[in-house]
C-alpha cells in the first residue's frame, strides 16, 4: 500500500473522519484525493472485500485528464493496463460506426458496413501528452487494483452496509449500519452506487428510472474473435447501428479479450422492465431472436459467450441538490447515467477531483457545508447534462433521433458536437469557478 502524503493544512475534526460510503471507483477516487491533502478519511465497503462488476470500462480524454489531476500516480497505473484501438491510424478514433443490419432496398447497406470513424477532430494533442489514446479501455478489475494499491493502510472496513445516519448537536454524524454497529463520522460522502441508501438522506424523492433498454454481455478469447471478424474488428473499438438496438464492442486486458455488449430498445408501449431485480437470466435464443438480421459473425460470437444474465439500465436524471447539510453524493449515487458515451466512470473521476480539491482548500471540517453548495453548483449541471447526451446518444445509434434517423451524416455531427462537449471540459478551470462560488463571489 502507498504511504499517504499531506500536502495541505487542512484542520480535520479533532477526532472524526469524513466517511465514505462505498468503495467502487468513485469512492477510492475521492479517498485517495483526500489523503493526498492530508484530510482525515474512511472507507466503509458493503462487500466483504473490493470489487467490481462487469469487465471493460472506457475512458475519455476526459477521464483520463481527471485521473492525472487527481494524482499522477493513478494515471500510470491506469496506463499500465489501458487498451487502445490496435491500429495505428485508430488513434484519434473513439470508435468506428457500423451497420448493425442490413438496409433493404434503394439504401444498398449490408450488415457489417463502414459508415464512418468518430475521431477527436479538435485536441488529440492532451491525450498524446498523458500517454493515451482518444479511446481508452480497462478492466474494471485492474483499474480498482490501481485505486486500493494508493490507499494508506487501516482506512477501509469491509462488511458494513449503511443503514442511516443521525446528525448530532455539534454537527457531526452517526452513522448506524445493517450489522448493528455504529460509527461517528464528521460528514458524510455517498459514493454508493445508483441504489445508494445515503441518497435517501440527501433527496429521497430521486428514485431510479428505467431506460427502456437492457444490456448482454459477452467477454469473447482474441482468437476466437479475430477468427470470426478478423482483426480490424475485433481489435479496434466498433459500434455497429440499427433499428432497435446496437452493439460496441472494444478490446481490453491488452486485447486478449474483446469485450462486447449488445443494447436492444423496449419499444415506448410496451411494459417496464417487469422485475425487481436489474439482473435477470438471458438465454442464447433470447439474443439470437432479439438480434436476427444483425451482422451474423458478431452475433455468433455474443451468444455462444454471453454472460448467463442482462442488465435493465437505469438513470437519475433530476433537479434536486447533490447535498444536504454535511451530507453529500459524488458518482452514480447523485447522477447514474446510461453508457451510451461512455461517461458514468469518467464523471465520477471528475467529482472525485472538484471534491476532493474543493474540500483541502476549504481549510478546516467547518465549512463543508459552503463546500457541497459549490460542488452541487458546478457538477449538477455537467451530470445531468451528461445523462440527457447519453440518453440521446443511445436514440442516435437506434436511428431514432428525433431530426436525425438513419441519416448518418447528421447523427456523425450529432455525435461529434456530444463527444467534444463532453471530453474537453476544463475541469481546473471548473474547480476555480467552484473555489469562487465557495468564497462567495458567486450568488447561487
Amino acid at each position: 500500500m502507498a504511504t499517504a502524503q499531506s500536502n495541505a493544512m487542512f484542520q480535520n475534526h479533532t477526532s472524526l473522519p469524513i466517511a465514505i460510503i462505498g468503495g467502487g471507483m468513485g469512492g477510492l477516487a475521492l479517498a485517495i484525493g483526500l489523503v493526498k491533502h492530508g484530510v482525515k478519511v474512511h472507507v466503509y465497503e458493503a462487500a466483504a472485500a473490493f470489487a467490481e462488476i462487469g469487465a471493460g470500462v472506457a475512458f475519455g480524454v476526459n477521464a483520463t485528464t481527471a485521473l492525472h489531476l487527481l494524482d499522477p500516480r493513478l494515471l500510470e497505473g491506469y496506463k499500465k493496463h489501458a487498451t487502445f484501438n490496435a491500429d495505428p491510424a485508430r488513434a484519434s478514433t473513439f470508435y468506428t460506426m457500423r451497420w448493425g443490419a442490413g438496409m433493404p432496398g434503394s439504401a444498398g447497406h449490408a450488415a457489417g458496413d463502414f459508415i464512418c470513424h468518430l475521431d477527436d477532430i479538435w485536441h488529440s494533442e492532451r491525450a498524446e501528452m498523458l500517454g493515451v489514446k482518444t479511446r481508452s479501455c480497462i478492466h474494471r478489475a485492474r483499474l480498482l487494483e490501481e485505486l486500493v494499491a494508493l490507499l494508506p493502510e487501516g482506512i477501509t472496513t469491509f462488511g458494513k452496509s449503511f443503514q442511516g445516519a443521525e446528525e448530532s448537536i455539534d454537527g457531526s454524524y452517526r452513522i448506524e449500519f445493517t450489522d448493528g454497529t455504529t460509527v461517528e463520522a464528521a460528514a458524510i460522502i455517498g459514493c454508493d452506487g445508483i441504489k445508494s441508501k445515503v441518497r435517501e438522506l440527501v433527496c429521497p424523492s430521486v428514485q431510479a428510472s428505467y431506460a427502456r433498454e437492457w444490456a448482454y454481455r459477452a467477454v469473447v478469447p482474441k482468437a476466437d474473435a479475430l477468427k470470426a471478424l478478423g482483426p480490424d474488428l475485433a481489435l479496434n473499438g466498433q459500434i455497429y447501428c440499427g433499428h432497435g438496438g446496437y452493439i460496441v464492442t472494444y478490446p481490453i486486458e491488452n486485447g486478449d479479450f474483446i469485450n462486447m455488449v449488445a443494447i436492444p430498445h423496449q419499444k415506448a408501449d410496451s411494459c417496464g422492465w417487469g422485475s425487481e431485480d436489474w439482473t435477470v437470466p438471458a438465454t442464447t435464443s433470447e439474443i439470437l431472436q432479439r438480434f436476427a438480421g444483425w451482422y451474423p459473425p458478431l452475433v455468433d460470437l455474443i451468444s455462444r459467450n454471453h454472460l448467463p444474465s442482462k442488465w435493465a439500465m437505469f438513470h437519475l436524471q433530476h433537479d434536486r441538490p447533490f447535498y444536504n447539510h454535511n451530507i453529500c453524493l459524488l458518482g452514480d449515487s447523485a447522477h447514474a447515467t446510461v453508457p451510451h458515451l461512455a461517461a458514468g466512470a469518467g464523471m465520477a473521476m471528475e467529482d472525485a477531483y472538484i471534491l476532493s480539491n474543493l474540500i483541502a482548500s476549504s481549510g478546516s471540517i467547518e465549512r463543508l457545508q459552503d463546500v457541497f453548495r459549490a460542488y452541487d453548483v458546478v457538477r449538477r449541471p455537467r451530470t445531468q447534462d451528461c445523462i440527457k447526451a447519453s440518453l440521446q446518444a443511445s436514440c442516435g445509434y437506434c436511428f431514432s433521433l428525433p431530426g436525425v434517423g438513419d441519416d448518418v451524416t447528421a447523427l456523425k455531427k450529432h455525435l461529434e458536437q456530444a463527444f467534444r462537449w463532453l471530453w474537453h471540459v476544463d475541469l481546473e478551470a471548473q474547480l476555480a469557478t467552484a473555489k469562487t462560488i465557495q468564497a462567495g463571489g458567486v450568488s447561487t
